[in-house]
Formats: structure tokens, sequence, C-alpha cells
């Protein structure tokens, strides 16, 4: 029991080096990652209290974290661990037809998206896994019509419904939030983890998307950064059309495989 308490002594020292780090630099410390961190702490610190011994270290160690909670109380709110929770009855059966009435939509009516409806979609969006929690995800929105033409123009999927696109979205990864080319594909995964959600999120609120592949050279790619005022080092992965689905808009019927196409069981 002594032993497995100090499991994560290690982690907690560095974390307590990074909140220093953090707070030398000027950083707010009501920011949510800091609050996260001080959640962490008193979580720790409730479990090495309950080692009865008079390690020199533990104690110091419990003192430091009652230092931090004394200049900033830690937040309910970021309180941990939490308790698993089950899913709510009949989910199955919600997503199941939630994934099945969503379609990408190449049709769209005049009327504006009330940005209220981006902003509850990414709520839910931003619930998806990351590595690390990291949430490296930047989703950049343009609901300027002369924009939105310029943007799309360095696009290649969207002739014959483009001029439609009341908003458009710019799914982007912040590579500023991985260490090196070993998590080269971590941007790209937790941008897609984010992006079904976030398509799902808007098919529940009545608006209907389509994800317009971003295949293109590295000059058309800066080009693309220059145009939507994005930063370079939010890694361009896929462009999106969102609207109110225009009531006369037909989808392709995208028929799926065989699921032995798909699920390999071992």
């Amino acid at each position: 029991a002594g032993a497995r308490a100090w499991y994560g002594r290690t982690a907690a020292l560095e974390t307590f080096r990074l909140m220093e780090e953090w707070k030398a630099k000027g950083f707010e410390t009501d920011a949510p990652v800091y609050k996260a961190a001080l959640g962490i702490l008193q979580a720790y610190r409730a479990r090495i209290a309950t080692v009865e011994d008079d390690n020199a270290e533990r104690l110091e160690m419990i003192t430091q974290i009652e230092g931090y909670l004394s200049e900033t109380p830690a937040d309910p709110a970021y309180a941990t661990p939490l308790p698993a929770t089950p899913a709510p009855a009949q989910a199955h059966e919600i997503l199941r037809d939630l994934a099945l009435s969503r379609r990408s939509t190449r049709n769209y009516t005049e009327q504006k998206v009330d940005m209220a409806l981006i902003e509850e979609a990414s709520r839910i969006a931003q619930l998806s896994p990351s590595a690390c929690n990291r949430q490296p995800w930047k989703l950049h929105i343009y609901d300027d019509p002369d924009e939105i033409q310029a943007m799309l123009a360095l696009q290649n999927g969207n002739s014959g419904f483009g001029h439609t696109v009341p908003m458009l979205g710019v799914m982007c990864a912040d590579l500023g939030s991985f260490f090196d080319s070993s998590e080269r594909i971590e941007p790209i995964l937790d941008g897609g983890l984010f992006l079904m959600s976030f398509l799902l999120a808007l098919q529940s609120q009545g608006l209907a998307s389509c994800c317009l592949n971003w295949c293109v050279t590295p000059e058309r790619d800066e080009e693309g950064h220059k145009r939507g005022n994005i930063p370079p080092e939010h890694k361009i992965l896929t462009f999106l059309a969102i609207g109110h689905p225009a009531p006369e808009a037909i989808v392709p019927l995208s028929g799926r495989r065989p699921l032995d196409d798909t699920l390999c069981k071992h």
C-alpha cells in the first residue's frame, strides 16, 4: 500500500515545476489547464495523506500542494477522479438513428446559420478524446460570402454547389500541441475524432454538412492559410460546408461495405 501510494510522485513533482513556470510567465491561474492541475494535485494529496508514516518528503509534498491550494482554491468543477457514467436509456438507438440520418449534403437554403448552434456543436465535440487530453482542435468558421468563396476557390470538390454554402468551417489541428515526428499521426487522428462528433452534433440540431477534402500542394496550403488568416501552426485537415438543407436537397446513398471488410477479429 505504501509503495502504491507513492505511485505518481515523479509526475507530481513535474506538475509542480510546470505550475511554477506557468506563473513565472504571467499566465492566468484561472485558466482551465491550471485549474485541472490543481484538481489533480488535490486528489493526489488526499491519497498520500492516508499513508501512515513519517516520510519527510511525503509530508513536504502535502505541504507544497496545500500551498498551491491556498493561493488558488481548487474549483469543484475540476474535481477528480470521476465515477464512470453509464449511457442513458435508448442511447444506442438514438445514436444509430442520428448516424443514419447524417449524409453529406450539397444544397443549402439562404438562411444564415446561427453561431449559437455552432458553439453548442463545438462544446459537444470538445468531449472527444485526444492524445493526453491535449485538445489540439482549432475550428475556423467563416460566414462572410466573399471570404467563403475565396477559400472554396482553392478546393476542388465544391463545383455546382459551393455558391450555396452559407457557412464554411476549416478543421485544423494545432501542431504546437505535439512534440516531434513520432506523433505525426496524432494531429489527424485527434482532429478526426473532434470532426465526427461535430458533424453528429450539427445533425442533431437540424444543420446539414459536407466535408470537403484538402488534398493540395504546399503552395496552395500556404495560400489557404493566408486567405483564411489561419496561423501556420494550425494544420488544415479538411474544409466543411455547413448550412440548413434545402427542401429539395437530395443526398447520395453512399452504400457501406460488408462488415467483414472492416471488422478484423483476431
